[in-house]
C-alpha cells in the first residue's frame, strides 16, 4: 500500500474492513479454482486404468532426439565428411502402432520383414456403404458394406490419438507367465481427450481448468497380440478391411457396431458419423510388397507389410526437411520430421542426397531403397495439434519436388525401404553407408 501512496493511487483502491468473513471470502475466491481442479483430476485419475501389469513401457526415457531438429547444424551446410563421403547417422527412430495415430520414439529397435517391430499393426476403419443406389438395385447390393481404412488425410484429429506399447518385463513385481498381458506379448494403450460435455458456468470452469492442466483423457488397454483364448473371451471376430487395393482379413478389436463404449467416445471425438472400428493385422494375412521392391529370388523372402501404405520402412533426411521448411509460406507453422511420419530420421549429408540411393547399410545390416516417397496432403497436418494447414507444405513441395517420372503430378520427399534380411537390429547413432546409387521410377498402386 505504501507504494500505491507514493504513486498517488491509494485513494482509488477500495478499503476492506478486516473481518473473518472478508478473509474467508478472499481466501475462497483465490483457492476455489485450485480446489475444483484438484477434485476433478482426482476423480479422473481414479477412473483411469493402472499401468499394464507385468509390463514396461517401450520408448525413450529421455528428451526426444528431435528436440533440436530445427538447429542449423542439421541443414546440410558444412557437412562432415569421412574418407570423402558424408558421415550419415541415425538420429531418431519411430514406430506408429496404430496407422495415422501418434508414434512412439525408440532409442533402438528390431527390424523384421514387415518393417519396424510393432509398427502399424493396428488401423482404424469406418464402415462405408455402396452408393449411389437406385430402386432397381438388388437388396443384397444395397446392404453391402465395407470397412475402409482412415488416416489423417481426411481426419486430421487422428494426430492427437496417443499410443503406447507395454512389453512383458520379467523384472516387474507383477510379472508372471500366466499374466494375460505377458501371454499376449504386451499391451497397446490408446489415449485420447475426453470431451467436455458439461454446460453452464460450472462446466465452463471445469473445462477451462482441465485444459490448463493438460486435459482429461480416456485410456484404453488392448492385448497387443491376442491369444486364441483372449480372442474368444473378448469376442473379437475376423472381417475384411480395405486398405488401398488390398482387403486383408483382420481381427476386429472394437467396433461401434458392437456398442463398445470407448470407441463410441472416440467416434464422437473424431466427428465420424459412420461406424468406427479398430482392426489388428493378422500374421496370416500380411500384404506382400511388389511394385518397386526386390523379389523373393533376390531377397530370399517376399517382403510384406502390416497396415503401412506400401513399403516396410520410411527413411527421411533431416537436411531435406530443413530445405523445405525454408521455402514455406510465411503463415505456415514450423516444419518438422514428424510431419512426414518417418521410421528412420538421418543426418550428416546434404539435402536430397537420398534421392538416388539404391542400397545402404545401417549399422551392420543392409537395406534396399525401393523408391521415393510420393507425398499426399497428410504432411499438412500439424503432428502435435492435429490442425491441418490449408496449403503447406504440399504447395511448396509441388513447386520443385515433382522429380519422379513415375508420378509427375505429385511431390516426393523421403525414401521407401525393404530390409535385406528378415530380422536385424537398429539404434540411434548407427552409421549409414551408401552402397549403391542409381535411377528410380515410382510405380503407382
Amino acid at each position: 500500500m505504501s507504494l500505491l501512496k507514493l504513486m498517488g493511487l491509494a485513494k482509488y483502491i477500495p478499503r476492506l474492513e478486516p473481518s473473518l468473513a472478508t478473509y474467508i471470502a478472499v481466501t475462497g475466491a483465490c483457492f476455489l479454482p485450485a480446489i475444483v481442479l484438484g477434485l476433478y483430476l482426482l476423480f479422473d485419475i481414479r477412473s483411469r486404468q493402472a499401468d499394464p501389469a507385468g509390463c514396461r513401457k517401450l520408448g525413450l526415457r529421455i528428451q526426444s532426439q528431435l528436440a533440436d531438429q530445427h538447429d542449423k547444424r542439421y541443414s546440410g551446410t558444412g557437412v562432415e565428411q569421412q574418407n570423402g563421403a558424408a558421415s550419415w547417422r541415425v538420429k531418431s527412430l519411430w514406430i506408429y502402432p496404430i496407422k495415422s495415430c501418434r508414434g512412439v520414439e525408440l532409442n533402438r529397435g528390431t527390424v523384421i520383414g514387415t518393417g519396424m517391430e510393432y509398427d502399424r499393426q493396428f488401423c482404424f476403419a469406418q464402415l462405408s456403404s455402396k452408393f449411389p443406389t437406385s430402386l432397381d438395385t438388388p437388396q443384397a447390393e444395397k446392404a453391402e458394406h465395407k470397412w475402409k481404412f482412415i488416416t489423417q488425410r481426411s481426419i486430421a484429429a487422428m494426430a492427437t490419438i496417443k499410443t503406447e506399447v507395454w512389453l512383458p518385463d520379467p523384472s516387474s513385481p507383477s510379472y508372471s507367465r500366466k499374466q494375460p498381458n505377458v501371454q499376449s506379448g504386451g499391451v497397446l494403450v490408446i489415449k485420447f481427450p475426453k470431451l467436455n460435455n458439461n454446460i453452464g458456468p460450472w462446466g465452463r470452469l471445469v473445462g477451462l481448468l482441465t485444459s490448463i492442466a493438460g486435459g482429461a483423457e480416456h485410456s484404453v488397454q488392448i492385448p497387443f497380440n491376442p491369444t486364441p483364448e483372449q480372442i474368444t473371451n473378448n469376442s473379437y471376430n475376423t472381417d475384411q478391411m480395405e486398405i488401398w487395393k488390398d482387403s486383408p482379413k483382420s481381427l476386429t478389436i472394437a467396433s461401434t457396431e458392437n456398442a463398445d463404449e470407448w470407441i463410441q467416445e472416440l467416434r464422437f471425438y473424431l466427428g465420424i458419423t459412420n461406424h468406427l472400428a479398430l482392426f489388428r493385422i493378422s500374421k496370416d494375412n500380411s500384404r506382400e510388397v511388389y511394385r518397386c521392391a526386390p523379389r523373393k529370388e533376390e531377397l530370399g523372402y517376399q517382403s510384406k507389410v502390416g497396415f503401412q501404405d506400401a513399403y516396410p520402412l520410411h527413411i527421411l533426411n533431416l537436411a531435406s526437411v530443413h530445405e523445405i521448411g525454408m521455402k514455406l509460406a510465411r503463415d505456415a507453422p514450423p516444419l518438422g520430421a514428424l510431419n512426414f511420419r518417418p521410421n528412420i530420421v538421418i543426418t550428416g549429408g546434404e539435402p536430397y542426397a537420398e534421392d538416388s540411393w539404391k542400397r545402404i547399410r545401417i549399422g551392420e545390416y543392409d537395406y534396399y531403397v525401393a523408391c521415393r516417397t510420393v507425398r499426399c496432403l497428410l504432411p499438412n497436418v500439424n503432428p502435435a495439434t492435429g490442425i491441418r494447414h490449408g496449403s503447406e507444405p504440399n504447395k511448396t513441395l509441388k513447386t520443385y519436388r515433382r522429380i519422379d517420372e513415375g508420378d509427375p503430378k505429385n511431390a516426393c520427399l523421403g525414401m521407401q525401404m525393404v530390409p535385406a534380411v528378415e530380422e536385424s537390429k537398429i539404434k540411434v547413432g548407427d552409421a549409414v553407408e551408401v552402397l549403391e546409387t542409381g535411377e528410380h521410377f515410382y510405380i503407382k498402386q
